[in-house]
This record gives structure tokens, C-alpha cells and sequence, in this order.
């Protein structure tokens, strides 16, 4: 012990002897361990870690293949009716139990504690959900059976929530949080970790599924009078299972298939001729589901890139180590030779090298904790992506793995000194070593090559994330800012139009709003409602060869010209279209072409597939982007807010003058005149809402650009530390070089030929490895192609310019040698 002592006081002593060479070791680690654990801290979130249930192996979530015909539905093949959860949970042989789970918004739902509006997530769920999934609660209760059934006004919130919004107040048990205007008692904390069972969310509070008009299911007003749990053939409900002891998951399918297929008929009767009845289906509920196809694919690229990005930074930090042990060699023969034994040796470099390391891997872990902030905020990830356990031990291991390779891999040149070097006079002589001047040339060709494949790589994805940003979007983001508003008092169709159409006047007169509208769907949140239609009497399926699915939207007056999309023939929504006034619709280039083609559209009659309403054609516009930034235009048709009797949730779009954000204190200001219960929901610009679209993209472009950058950097270094220490090592030869004749310009040449040919050399290899992974890349990139000449010689260009730049200052030191100081210190 007391030798170990010993080594890290000698240690430290080394290292803060040479402040400049332990800084820089000491950040490119923090670099390369920290990329890597933030990235790794993101894929095990994602892709590996299980939900924070009881026994996740034997929890799955329920699958459909399809809902029936004649049934509403959320997700085709992730929910259900009441009438199936219904029935399935009363079969205890094949899952001992069955929890049902439905978001209370699309989005986030208004909430209120004390007296400011505020919005957060929430889901109505069966009573055995916490006790089913094994879920603690870290402070009071959870539901039970009975609290479904007399859907009880209370609520469980998550501990992230009770931190965030009520810092951890132990009084916060017992207080009342308003849902939707609709007083809910606080009665438990889940357990620290449990954020839901939603992909990509965070839900911050749970309730007893419900029966009240202000909280049904998906936050859609009522149809036809009936919530969710009336309505028999909406398929809304998200459910689990708990694999019942000694079933498997085929067993448990087998066994409810029959319940399930009779249920999944409720309210409609039999099947129609022909049709094809849903099959249920189970999928493991040991990740979130989504997650792997979603993320897993530019994640797994992403740890390949950042794991370059380290064998760089840790190949810098030896060749820094060998040069420094290098000018030891005297200090090493002298120990050799007063009687130091090689392991003693070994254990003093081993003991440098866990000192560099640990300050290495304190300052990564910060780095690692702010980067994974940023990683789940550029990948719109709401779930906790805080390193665990699992990401310790990684990060661990690492650092334990490269204290090693630095304590090992200057070892050979401590103990090639000898005692016999100590005699030599030579400063300049007993440092040189063919050997390791290779060893040095051969890093450096291969931190070229490693370069050129992010630079490739980055270059590539930037590229196509400039591509997906200047798709024409049909019109003008500029000034554009939308919200979401639920009113909480609106019983009737009348006084949903009044609410929203004195909204409107009230934000029409706003200083800096140009125009004001609203819809149902927002433009650019991957939502919208798609069936058949009739056109004319005829179902658009029967209309020609091509698919009859027909996209829609509810809108509100001045619409089209609020967003600024060309209105090609008719007109525009205008407030005098009303419930009392004829029925009107608009539609797209899209929908008058394959439905309605060579001929007038307008005046011709659109409607729902089941006849009910009915719109003659006004007006059509030009197709433009909706649900996404990259996607392909469908036939659309909009129909008139006041016009339609579905009036719950809406989004506003208005159109301002300058900074559109700012607008934003005055709308919810005018928003709580009417109601002072109401906060502004999910507030944003439209350019905003549609780049949550591409967040993928910009999250793989803006990391492998960084990961490039960050590759140049480290090339730098290494490549000015190398050629530095040459050059410190030619000294002698470069001045007995000059007193024979040779001018400042040949040894400049001298010192950039070989960084160049270290260059030649890496770009050699680099390419045919930055093709392949150009190759694995093609499904992520866009309208741009693999070989991209363009991209491959700005990277080319970039390594260059970097073997330049490192080689211009040792270059320039070794033209300014004096050969009268080289000789003499010789």
C-alpha cells in the first residue's frame, strides 16, 4: 500500500509537470469516452433497457391485424374496443391479467394547480395497471377494480412529475389537480423510473378509466352522444397482458382467439360478406414498442460513428504518451540500472495512466450527462434517457480497458532504454528510434482514413437534411405560430362554434396578427383522418384504378389564405358559411385530377362514406404538405368547421408580423378572457411542427457532423503532436542540414511531404471503407446518392486542408532552426 502511495504522488507529480500535455489527454478523452457513453445512454433507453415492471418477460402488449369494417379506429393494429378489453379481461387461464390504458389527448391535455393553466400528459387506465404490471408506488396508493368501475375522480402522478412540477412535496397527497376543468384528487407517486408504457412519451399522470364528457378518450368530443366506453365501435383502448403462470405467448393467443373475434363484433353484428375477421396477436412488452424500428437502425450507425470517433481520440492519446515516455528514456535507464525491476516499472506507468484516466472520465461523465440532455431533446424522446446502472458499467469498462492499453502500450519503449542508455551523451540520439517513428506514421495514416469515412458519412446526412429542409412545403412557413386549445365548458355543437369564433375575433384584433384560423388536425404532427368518400352518389373506391382513401381535415374561415396556400379555382372558407348556409367543401390538385378528371370540380357534391353529410365542391387549392415534411401528396378534402357537429379540440394557426413566438403571451391572454382555466397547447411555430417530422433526420445529421468535426479535431492533434516530435527529434539533422546548404523553403517541404504522403496514403484506404458505409446509409439519405462525388471531395478537401494546417507550425519550427544551437547542443 504504501507503494501505491508512492506511485500516485510520483504520478501526479509527472503530470502536473507537463500541464499542457495532460490537458489535452485529458479532454480528448473526456471527448471520446463521453460521445460514447452519451450515445450508448440513449440506445440502451431506447433499445435495451426493460420497462421498469415485474417479470417484463412475461408482459406483452395486445395486437389486431385489423379492425372490422364499419369500426372507428385509432391505430389499425394497437387498439380496441371497450367491448374487447371487456371481454378479454374476464379470461383468467391464458393472462392472469389485462390492463387497458388510453391517453386522455392525441397530445398533452389541459391540467390546473392553483391558478395558472398549465398542460401535461395523462392517461385513463383499468384499475389493475399498477398492480398488474407490478408497478410500487413510492408514496400512497394505487387503484383498484372497484375505482374503475365507479370511475373514481382520483390520481396517480409520476415521480418525474412530482419532481418537475411539485418538488417533491410530501403534501402534495390529497391536493386536487383540475383535468380538463374536472377536479382529480391526488392519491399516489409512482415509483421513480416509471414514466408509462407509451413509446416516446412521458406520461406524467394516470387515472381511473372515466365516463365523463370532459374526459374521454383521445381528448374527441363526444360522437353521437357516446364516449368511448358507449361508443362499441371505436377502437381506441391500448392494452396489456400478463402472461398467466406456465402459458406461453402462442398458448395464450390460441386460447382468446375465439373470445376475442366474437367481442371485436360487438354493436356491429356479423361480418359482411367477405370480410376477413381480426386475428389477435401479442408482441413483448420488454421495450417499448416502436422504439427499435423507429431509432434502432440510425442509433446502431450512430455507436459505429462515435465509436470511430474514440479509436481516434485513444490512438492520439498513445502516440502523446509514447512521445512523452520517449523523452523519459533517460529517467527509465537510470531506474533500470539503480536496480528497478520491469514490474516496477510496469506498475509507475499503469499507476500514470488510472490517474490520467480517472480525470479523463470524470470530466466524459459530465460531458456524457449534458449530451445525452441534448441527444432526447434533438430526438423529441420525452422518456428518461438518465444513465443507469447499465451505463456505468459500460462507461466503466472502458475506462478500465484503455488505463490498461496506456499502461501497456508505452511500456516497450520504458524498457527498451536498458541501463546501458543512462551512459549515453546523446539527448537527441537516445531518443530515436525507427521503430517507433513507424509505429506513429501507421496511426496517423489510419486516423486519416477514419476521418475520411465520418467526414463521408456526415457530409452525406447533412446533405440530405438540407434536401429535407428545402422540400416545398406549398406555402409559407414564415410567420406562422399554432396552438391547441380544448374547451371545458362546450356541451352543444352552438356553443362550440361560439366559443371558437369569439376566439378567433378576439386574436383577430391583436396588434401584429395579419390573419386567424383553425383545424382539427395540425399541419405537420403526423395525424390525419383518412377513409372512402362519395363523390357524386360514387364511392371514390369505385372510381378508377387507383386507391379511393381520401385524407380530410375540419377547418375554420380563412383558412387557405392564412397559411398562404394558392387557392386555384372557387374560394376560400369565410365566416359567413355556417350551420345555416349551404355545406361546403374544398379539395386539392390531387383529388380533382383522379376523381373528378377533365372537368369542372366545382359544384360538384363530396360527402362521408356513410352518406350522412354532404358538401358541394367551392373551391380548390394547391396540394401542399400536410402530415409530413417528406411525404407524397393523396386526394384531400376540408370541410367547414361550423358546419360539421364535431366540435371539441381545435388548432389555431395565426399569421403575424415579425417574431411569431411573441405573439404568444398576448393569444393566452385572450384565450383565458373566455376561459381562465385554459392553457395554450403545445405552442410552436408551423416550421417547427413540421421539422418534428424529419427529428430523426436531424438527429443523425446534426451528430454525424459533429462526429466529423469532432474527427478533424483529434486528426489534428495527433498529426501536429507527431510530426512535432520528429521534428523535435530531427533537430540535429535539420541543422546540420542548413550549414550544408539547405534553404528555410526544402526543410518546410520536407516536414508537409511527409505529412502529405501520410495523407495520400490514408485517403487511400479511407475511401473504399467510406463507400461501404455511404452503402449502409442509402435507406437514411435523401435526394442525395451513395457516391456523391460532391461530398467525397469536399471530405477529401477537408482531411487535406487539416494535414496542412497541423503540419504548418512543426514545419515552420524546423525551418527556423538555428544550426549553430542544433550542433552545439549536440
Amino acid at each position: 500500500m504504501p507503494a501505491l502511495f508512492h506511485d500516485l504522488r510520483y504520478a501526479a507529480r509527472q503530470l502536473r509537470k507537463t500541464p499542457g500535455f495532460t490537458f489535452i489527454c485529458v479532454l480528448t478523452l473526456a471527448l471520446g469516452i463521453g460521445a460514447n457513453t452519451a450515445v450508448f445512454s440513449v440506445m440502451n433507453a431506447v433499445l435495451l433497457k426493460s420497462l421498469p415492471v415485474r417479470d417484463p418477460q412475461r408482459v406483452v402488449y395486445l395486437r389486431t391485424s385489423k379492425p372490422p369494417r364499419r369500426t372507428g379506429t385509432i391505430d389499425s393494429n394497437e387498439t380496441f374496443s371497450y367491448p374487447v378489453y371487456d371481454a378479454l379481461r374476464q379470461q383468467h387461464g391464458a393472462l392472469a391479467d389485462v390492463m387497458a390504458y388510453v391517453p386522455l389527448s392525441t397530445g398533452k391535455v389541459a391540467v390546473r394547480y392553483g391558478a395558472q393553466p398549465e398542460e401535461a400528459e395523462g392517461d385513463m387506465v383499468s384499475g389493475n395497471f399498477f398492480s398488474g404490471l407490478g408497478i410500487k408506488l413510492a408514496r400512497g396508493h394505487a387503484f383498484t377494480k372497484e375505482d374503475e368501475s365507479s370511475h373514481a375522480p382520483i390520481a396517480v402522478i409520476s415521480y418525474n412529475y412530482w419532481t418537475q412540477r411539485f418538488s417533491r412535496s410530501p403534501d402534495v397527497l390529497g391536493k386536487t389537480l383540475y383535468v380538463n376543468g374536472v377536479p382529480i384528487t391526488i392519491v399516489g407517486i409512482a415509483a421513480e423510473g416509471f414514466e408509462g408504457v407509451e413509446s416516446g412519451s412521458s406520461t406524467d399522470f394516470w387515472i381511473p378509466l372515466q365516463n365523463r364528457t370532459e374526459l374521454n378518450a383521445w381528448g374527441n368530443p363526444l360522437e353521437d352522444g357516446k364516449n368511448y366506453i358507449q361508443d362499441q365501435t371505436w377502437w381506441c383502448m391500448r392494452m396489456l397482458g400478463r402472461l398467466a403462470p406456465g402459458v406461453s405467448k402462442s398458448q395464450a393467443v390460441a386460447q382468446l382467439q375465439s373470445v376475442f373475434q366474437t367481442a371485436a363484433y360487438v354493436g356491429l353484428g356479423n361480418p359482411e360478406p367477405g370480410e376477413t375477421r381480426p386475428v389477435l396477436s401479442v408482441q413483448d412488452a420488454k421495450n417499448f414498442p416502436g422504439y427499435d424500428a423507429q431509432y434502432g437502425k440510425p442509433l446502431r450507425m450512430l455507436m459505429a460513428m462515435v465509436g470511430l470517433v474514440l479509436l481516434i481520440a485513444l490512438s492520439n492519446v498513445v502516440m502523446l504518451l509514447m512521445a512523452r515516455n520517449a523523452t523519459r528514456m533517460r529517467e527509465f535507464s537510470l531506474r533500470l540500472a539503480l536496480g528497478a525491476g520491469r514490474r516496477e516499472l510496469f506498475r509507475q506507468l499503469l499507476t500514470e495512466s488510472l490517474l490520467l484516466v480517472a480525470l479523463g472520465g470524470a470530466l466524459a461523465w459530465l460531458f456524457a450527462a449534458a449530451a445525452t440532455h441534448a441527444l432526447g431533446t434533438w430526438a423529441q424522446i420525452e422518456s428518461s434517457l438518465a444513465p443507469d446502472h447499465t451505463v456505468l458499467l459500460f462507461t466503466l469498462s472502458i475506462l478500465v480497458a484503455v488505463a490498461l492499453l496506456f499502461g501497456l502500450a508505452p511500456l516497450r519503449v520504458a524498457l527498451s532504454a536498458g541501463p546501458g542508455l543512462v551512459l549515453k551523451t546523446s539527448s537527441a540520439t537516445a531518443t530515436t528510434d525507427a521503430g517507433k517513428t513507424r509505429a506513429g506514421k501507421i496511426i496517423v495514416t489510419l486516423q486519416m482514413a477514419l476521418c475520411l469515412v465520418l467526414l463521408v458519412g456526415g457530409g452525406l446526412l447533412i446533405r440530405t437534411l438540407r434536401n429535407l429542409e428545402n422540400i416545398p412545403l406549398g406555402f409559407s412557413t414564415e410567420g406562422l405560430v399554432v396552438f391547441g386549445v380544448n374547451p371545458q365548458n362546450v356541451h352543444s355543437i352552438s356553443e362550440g362554434v361560439a366559443f371558437y369564433q369569439n376566439l378567433m375575433n378576439k386574436l383577430r384584433v391583436l396588434p401584429g396578427v395579419e390573419s386567424v384560423t383553425i383545424m382539427e388536425e395540425r399541419l405537420g404532427s403526423w395525424w390525419s383522418d383518412n377513409s372512402d368518400m362519395m363523390v357524386d352518389g360514387k364511392m371514390t373506391s369505385m372510381i378508377g384504378s387507383s386507391s379511393g382513401t381520401v385524407r380530410s381535415n375540419v377547418a375554420g374561415p380563412d383558412f387557405f389564405h392564412t397559411l398562404g396556400v394558392p387557392v386555384l379555382e372557387g374560394r376560400d372558407f369565410a365566416d359567413s358559411d355556417t350551420a345555416n348556409s349551404p355545406h361546403v367543401g374544398i379539395i386539392n390538385e390531387q383529388f380533382a385530377k383522379r376523381f373528378l378528371p377533365n372537368q369542372n370540380p366545382l359544384g360538384h357534391v363530396i360527402g362521408t362514406d356513410n352518406g350522412q353529410y354532404k358538401m358541394t365542391i367551392v373551391g380548390v387549392v394547391k396540394d401542399h404538405k400536410y402530415r409530413s415534411i417528406n411525404e407524397m401528396p393523396i386526394p384531400m378534402a376540408w370541410y367547414m368547421y361550423a358546419q360539421i357537429p364535431i366540435i371539441g379540440k381545435m388548432n389555431v394557426e395565426l399569421r403575424v408580423h415579425g417574431e411569431p413566438l411573441a405573439i404568444l403571451p398576448a393569444a393566452r391572454k385572450a384565450l383565458q378572457q373566455i376561459d381562465p382555466n385554459l392553457p395554450l397547447i403545445e405552442p410552436m411555430t408551423q416550421r417547427a411542427q413540421y421539422e418534428t417530422t424529419i427529428s430523426n433526420q436531424l438527429l443523425f445529421a446534426r451528430l454525424a457532423g459533429f462526429f466529423g468535426l469532432l474527427a478533424v479535431v483529434l486528426v489534428a492533434t495527433g498529426l501536429y503532436g507527431t510530426l512535432a516530435y520528429r521534428v523535435n527529434n530531427r533537430t540535429v539533422e535539420i541543422g546540420v542540414r542548413m550549414a550544408v546548404g539547405a534553404q528555410r523553403g526544402q526543410v518546410v517541404w520536407m516536414v508537409l511531404r511527409d505529412s502529405l504522403l501520410l495523407t495520400a496514403i490514408g485517403v487511400g484506404i479511407g475511401i473504399p471503407l467510406a463507400v461501404l458505409v455511404a452503402k449502409a446509409l442509402t435507406a437514411s439519405l435523401y435526394g442525395v446518392k451513395p457516391w456523391d462525388a460532391a461530398t467525397y471531395a469536399l471530405a477529401i478537401s477537408g482531411v487535406a486542408l487539416v494535414a496542412v494546417a497541423a503540419s504548418m507550425v512543426p514545419a515552420r519550427r524546423a525551418a527556423n532552426v538555428d544550426p549553430l544551437t542544433a550542433l552545439r547542443a549536440e
